[in-house]
């Protein structure tokens, strides 16, 4: 299994849209582009984190890496709109997932 952490600050008063943005993409990450699942997260400190998982990193680069261009144009915009509402972004974390517990417990 491959993960992803991507992390960002975000403007003032575009959490609601940031949220929503994030919402369509991690949806057709599952629906339509094998993800395993995605999570999102606001840190005590204002930083927002969102997880990813994927069955390995091929497909998850086939979907996000090189060819967003080649996204229905939803997804496009909601990329754009997650791009608006950020302040600052970090460097994506990328890792091979070792062992994954919350997943066994299903």
């Amino acid at each position: 299994m491959f993960a992803v952490i991507y992390k960002c600050s975000i403007k003032k008063d575009t959490e609601k849209r940031f949220v929503q943005a994030w919402k369509i993409i991690a949806q057709d990450f599952i629906k339509h582009r094998g993800a395993l699942g995605s999570s999102l997260h606001k840190t005590e400190d204002g930083f927002w984190v969102a997880y990813s998982r994927w069955p390995n990193r091929a497909m998850r680069d086939a979907y996000w890496g090189d060819n967003q261009e080649m996204l229905p144009e939803e997804i496009m915009r909601a990329i754009e709109q997650l791009k608006e509402c950020q302040e600052e972004k970090h460097p994506e974390i990328c890792m091979e997932v070792v062992e994954d517990l919350l997943i066994e417990c299903k």
